[in-house]
């Protein structure tokens, strides 16, 4: 391959570091600028023609129609189709972590199963371990840009900013400057106009080089940690993740942290949240909180010996409905069922399968405020009953209580009145059960 310019050199490696990824077809994120570009060269001229494909992430910002435009150009030039994804940026304070996510997202989901390379260059590396080091991130965080996570592949990142450049200049791809880029309110633009030039400046030598190399080094403890990090037992309850609080609190710190990534990555795929947040997961599960709010609308509480992790859903408080006998109702995600029966208490299995006295007009509705159930010597409150029974704070509006003649009977799962148990009065059983659907 002959370049202009006098580059084959550098085009020859990366063509070659390109081929080296495993064959099957690839998506190439084409942001419009160079960096991007020279990656969707380098797919196109290591894998068959109609292998490789591109996909442009409209955020919607002023300069976003000026890039769609080169991103166009650039698979016209290189004769790839394009597929433009146009994203909602969600809410927060962090505008570049905001288009990151919602990019990653975007492009992971337009991929389906296949593979997408990015542009990403050891530059953007050296200010990604400055970015994160100023959060106060971890050994993850400082390890900077992993070369490969599913299912993203970074094959450039071995090569500087400038030189991909000049490539792309040489192979006279169609791209255009972001202007964003210049922005100096963002975080990530400071760093790489004023301080990496200023620590270079300072310590009379390129800087970026240094961070890369000491990312590498962090890389390598990063794996090790992820090597002897316990695999983290997770279940899933109503759309709310689920995991035991022991593991959390008794593992050392270095390892308790990633597995409340895990946690938050399994709840919010494919994002382990932030230092912050997996520090929130901890204090919660070790009862110091008993609910903290993350990102994205998600929340973490405790729920007995669990905690749990999930966006709070708006429902509507479900209308009361008759439960036949026998016969079955809805409330929520429970399913009520009734059937008479020929035994009394030798029938009572669980909490969620009950037998009583109670025969007629049973109606199957939420928990209201004021309620209370029979109990030996007197009434307890139905709240004070759930809280008791380790219903979640989530679950209780949607509660199932069945009544009869505007008396409680059952607080499903829960408690049985104890004028529904009286043996003296029972002509028929009526076996109650509760399942969730």
């Amino acid at each position: 391959m002959v370049v202009p310019g006098g580059m084959t050199s550098l085009a020859e490696s990366i063509r070659a570091g390109m081929g080296a990824i495993a064959s099957g077809p690839l998506v190439v994120a084409l942001s419009g600028g160079p960096d991007s570009a020279v990656a969707a060269w380098a797919c196109r001229e290591a894998r068959p023609r109609g292998s490789v494909r591109a996909v442009y992430v409209d955020h919607g910002w002023e300069a976003s129609p000026r890039l769609e435009r080169a991103a166009q150009a650039i698979a016209e030039h290189l004769e790839l189709e394009l597929e433009i994804v146009r994203v909602q940026m969600p809410g927060g304070s962090s505008p570049e972590g905001r288009a990151r996510e919602a990019r990653l997202e975007a492009l992971a989901t337009a991929a389906g199963a296949v593979r997408v390379v990015t542009g990403h260059h050891a530059d953007d590396a050296a200010e990604t371990v400055l970015v994160n080091m100023l959060r106060g991130s971890g050994v993850t965080g400082l390890a900077g840009i992993p070369p490969n996570r599913e299912p993203f592949l970074r094959p450039l990142l071995p090569y500087r900013r400038a030189e991909l450049r000049a490539l792309a200049e040489q192979l006279e791809l169609p791209f255009i400057d972001d202007p964003s880029n210049q922005d100096l309110t963002l975080l990530r633009n400071r760093i790489r106009h004023e301080l990496l030039p200023e620590l270079s400046k300072r310590f009379d030598k390129d800087v970026a080089p240094v961070m890369v190399r000491t990312a590498s080094h962090l890389a390598a403890v990063d794996a090790l940690l992820e090597q002897i990090t316990p695999p983290v037992s997770i279940a899933e309850d109503d759309g709310a993740v689920i995991v035991a609080t022991a593991p959390l609190v008794t593992a050392p710190e270095a390892l308790a942290g990633r597995m409340a990534r895990a946690a938050l990555r399994h709840a919010n795929p494919p994002y382990a949240g932030t230092s912050r947040e997996a520090e929130a997961v901890l204090a919660v599960a070790s009862g110091e909180m008993s609910r903290a709010d993350l990102s994205g609308g998600f929340v973490v509480s405790r729920e007995g010996p669990h905690i749990a992790i999930y966006r709070p859903r708006e429902r509507p408080i479900p209308e009361p409905v008759p439960l036949a006998v026998p016969g079955t109702a809805h409330l929520g995600p429970n399913l009520l069922a009734a059937k008479p029966v020929a035994g009394g208490r030798k029938g009572h299995m669980s909490h969620d399968r009950v037998r009583v006295t109670v025969v007629d007009d049973l109606i199957v509705r939420p928990p209201a405020a004021g309620d209370r159930i029979d109990v030996a010597g007197g009434t307890k409150k139905v709240s004070d009953a759930l809280n008791e029974a380790g219903i979640p704070l989530r679950k209780r509006h949607i509660w199932p209580v069945v009544e009869s003649h505007a008396r409680i009977v059952w607080v499903a799962g829960v408690r049985v009145a104890s004028w529904a148990r009286d043996e003296q009065r029972a002509s028929m059983w009526v076996e109650l059960e509760r399942r969730t659907v």
